[in-house]
């Protein structure tokens, strides 16, 4: 294998307009001007108020340092404009044997990072995320409240660090009003499933600390960890304002289930705290009403929790939190009382990005996962908030409320998962891509935004797409593996257009054929889960679905036909090596059809598992490939473990990434695999584009002990790396 010159492409983004979840931001208290964003799995990103976009400062991350692109929080000098911290990680939690915690720290505002190991975990993808910031820079200190290994201090920007003696150790907040240090946690109770004390207050520095007041628990049997949980944080000289969440279901965190992205709000309250003689004492409960709600727990006040809130001078604003419908509360004279914007009140809202505009919404901004709000301290009419699909701005505060508007402001802010992506040769669009949380986008031109997602009749969009596969002879036509929406306006499944994804049809699911796909069916139909993954003939007339199990598992006795045509569904026949009936196996296949031949689809299973149709996937029978690695084959979503091509231009050759094992090409015919990459490279991902005798072939990954992006024209022979070293995107999907 041969390594070329190097060629540094010209990148650009595809514009969704839009993003991933957005976890927090901070602006520079005392230098105009100057505005960070941190993200749960895309870095930290700086504000140009110039240009008005933002500039992603974590594309040098690597897939070896995928760490980097999960910060959990930032901070700056108050005193230096150019200085910027960051605590980033992927680390589990209570353990570091699988991930990595650092210490980011910039003398150039993030243009450039010295990288620093820290004795603590950190995830910024954990539940609960996106609390108010756990790192501060104070009196030339560095302060982190960890998510569960306790409180630090570092006098030395990171070369050192010193653990404070605290009775819990899993924090959502850290921040200093003058010398006076507030401190959050999570109330993590060994003993009992109610909450211990959640604020504390120190003003000696760390040495010792003291309860503050926070809301009685309301011990209700709806909810698994009674008691309230701080989330936001907003100050002024004289007063601090704090957010509270009781948290109702248990979703991904247990303890950490407080948050909007993991089991809801079940209640909320916001509480104005006053600083007088350097003492900080409990002021007045301040949390808004809701018009017209009651519980049968009379204690509980809110239908939702609390998150986001930043004051400035009077002016006050909540963002709700798991609420229906999401809003944000504004107050002219410091929570005394309120007015409600709410999500459907979208005359209000300038919408610039396409698929976030009411009418692919059923008339409202999808507006979710709201927690952290920021105005502005140099300019009252320009706040941010964050939501599960992107970054929105508060204008005109000042003007009263009448006067206030809500846009997108998302330019250059892509923060996104990208699950699969497809180059189309021909027909309306050049790009389809498959996106976590946000569903599908097609493009016209790689440099346009896309008019509007996937969506059905009604244009309610669906959501998250694990794949898709086009038809080769009619690329127009095109099949997706979709999840319903959260207000279950649509249902998961494969939906289907023949034009290109103008319009979609919902194929329906495979009832009455087993009790195991009907089950199968009913969990697909519910809101945000996996339908599985699936693949369309060369000429559109069959669909081949393999549904998911347990959202992650795709069973040998979930795979179905679907004729296009007479628009039924048929159950797919899979025999072994020995020649057994496996259709009813929990065994798993992965299908994918041929790109040339529609009487030929491929399955791919675990433990290095092959099987072939040549009847149009009516049946499969395993089929031995020789030198072709062990590995799982049909691994989904953020489990798919390898990546898989079939050659446009020929029947049975398609080419695999296997990852740690490299490049290999797979020729069907002869039912060979040769591995194309040496032993110690790693190979993610795998695609074609136009070549010279045969389609070039594109692979991100680490050749030459290089990461990056690579081309090679002669079937892996000789490859051109495609990108220089701090363009490297960091994790590759």
């Amino acid at each position: 294998m041969k390594r070329l010159d190097d060629l540094n492409f010209t990148f650009h983004q595809l514009k969704i307009g839009g993003g991933g979840f957005v976890t927090g931001f901070v602006f520079h208290s005392k230098a105009p001007d100057i505005l960070y964003a941190r993200t749960d799995v895309g870095g930290i990103y700086r504000y140009e108020f110039v240009n008005k976009q933002w500039k992603c400062l974590s594309y040098f991350a690597d897939e070896s340092t995928r760490f980097l692109h999960s910060p959990i929080s930032v901070a700056i000098d108050e005193d230096n404009p150019q200085m910027l911290f960051a605590v980033s990680g992927n680390s589990p939690r209570y353990g570091k044997t699988n991930g990595k915690s650092v210490l980011l720290v910039s003398k150039d505002m993030g243009e450039t990072f010295e990288i620093k190991d820290t004795p603590f975990i950190s995830n910024g993808n954990f539940p609960a995320r996106s609390t108010a910031e756990r790192l501060v820079y104070h009196n030339k200190k560095l302060w982190f409240a960890s998510q569960g290994d306790g409180l630090f201090v570092s006098e030395n920007l990171g070369e050192s660090w010193h653990k404070i003696p605290f009775s819990q150790n899993n924090f959502t907040m850290i921040k200093f009003i003058g010398d006076i240090m507030i401190l959050g946690t999570n109330g993590e109770n060994p003993h009992s499933d109610n909450r211990q004390h959640t604020l504390f207050v120190s003003y000696d520095s760390g040495k010792t600390f003291e309860k503050l007041t926070i809301p009685q628990s309301l011990d209700d049997k709806r909810c698994t960890h009674n008691g309230f949980v701080p989330v936001g944080i907003s100050t002024t000289k004289n007063e601090a304002y704090i957010t509270f969440s009781h948290s109702f279901k248990e979703s991904f965190g247990g303890w950490d289930n407080f948050a909007c992205d993991n089991g809801g709000g079940f209640d909320g309250r916001v509480f104005r705290y006053s600083v007088k003689e350097e003492k900080i004492a409990f002021d007045k409960d301040i949390t808004p009403s809701f018009a017209g709600f009651s519980d049968e727990n009379q204690n509980r006040k809110a239908p939702c929790g609390f998150g986001g809130i930043s004051v400035f001078e009077n002016i006050l604003v909540v963002c709700t939190l798991s609420c229906r419908p999401e809003g944000i509360f504004i107050s002219y004279n410091n929570g005394e009382n309120y007015r409600f914007i709410t999500d459907h009140d979208f005359k209000r809202y300038d919408i610039h990005d396409s698929y976030l505009k009411p009418e692919y919404n059923g008339n409202r901004i999808p507006l979710h996962w709201m927690s952290n709000l920021q105005i502005n301290p140099f300019n009252p009419d320009f706040a941010v908030f964050n939501t599960g699909t992107g970054i929105f701005s508060l204008d005109n505060l000042s003007k009263g409320i009448e006067n206030v508007r809500i846009s997108s402001l998302n330019e250059g802010h892509e923060e996104t998962v990208h699950l699969n992506i497809y180059g189309v040769p021909s027909g309306r669009n050049k790009v389809i891509s498959i996106v976590g949380d946000l569903g599908g986008f097609a493009y016209k031109t790689p440099e346009s935004h896309c008019e509007d997602s996937f969506a059905d009749e009604n244009k309610n969009r669906y959501i998250t797409c694990v794949n898709g596969d086009f038809s080769q002879n009619n690329p127009d036509i095109f099949v997706a593996t979709a999840r319903g929406n959260w207000t279950g306006q649509t249902k998961g499944g494969v939906i289907l257009t023949h034009d290109g994804g103008e319009n979609f049809t919902h194929i329906g699911y495979p009832d009455g054929i087993s009790q195991k796909l009907c089950e199968a069916s009913r969990e697909i139909a519910k809101p945000n889960t996996n339908s599985g993954w699936c693949a369309v003939s060369p000429d559109g007339e069959t669909v081949l679905w393999t549904l998911a199990e347990n959202r992650f598992r795709l069973p040998i006795s979930c795979a179905v036909r679907y004729d296009v045509a007479g628009e039924k569904f048929t159950k797919v026949r899979v025999f072994d090596l020995l020649g057994n009936d496996i259709s009813q196996s929990e065994r798993e296949i992965k299908i994918f059809s041929d790109r040339k031949n529609s009487s030929v689809f491929y399955g791919f299973g675990e433990d290095g598992s092959v099987y072939t149709s040549a009847d149009g996937g009516e049946t499969f029978t395993e089929t031995q490939i020789k030198n072709l690695p062990k590995r799982h084959f049909a691994g989904i979503d953020g489990f798919k473990g390898c990546e898989i091509r079939f050659l446009p231009d020929s029947v049975g050759e398609c080419y695999m990434a296997l990852h740690d094992c490299g490049l290999f090409k797979v020729d069907f015919k002869t039912k060979t695999a040769l591995k194309i990459t040496g032993d110690e490279d790693f190979v993610k991902t795998v695609g074609f584009g136009k070549g010279k005798n045969r389609p070039a072939i594109y692979i991100s990954g680490r050749l030459f002990g290089e990461w990056g992006f690579w081309r090679s024209f002669d079937e892996g022979l000789s490859w051109h790396k495609l990108n220089y070293s701090r363009l490297t995107f960091g994790i590759i999907t």
